[in-house]
């Protein structure tokens, strides 16, 4: 995924295991995606986060609404590596 000109979310999980998980539903529901280690300016709660295009919103939503594992936050990447909380 790296850095491109579509705009991306940070996915926030509970823990390791929920990122693990969503993760293989993500990837069976066809959602591109990306685990990366969770931006200390957003917690440092666990390790891991997931990073999706804004444009797989609604689909990774479907995907991990059905598997009920809702991030507990979610961010939108900005320039200069700020993010902003937005609703999933």
């Amino acid at each position: 995924m790296g850095r491109s000109s579509t705009p991306e979310m940070v996915l926030i999980f509970r823990g390791t295991h929920q990122v693990m998980s969503a993760e293989k539903h993500l990837k069976k529901g066809g959602v591109a995606m990306r685990l990366i280690p969770v931006p200390r300016r957003l917690t440092s709660d666990c390790g891991l986060a997931i990073r999706v295009s804004l444009d797989l919103r609604d689909r990774a939503r479907e995907v991990l609404s059905a598997a009920k594992l809702l991030p507990k936050s979610v961010h939108l990447l900005r320039d200069r590596g700020e993010y902003d909380t937005v609703p999933f």
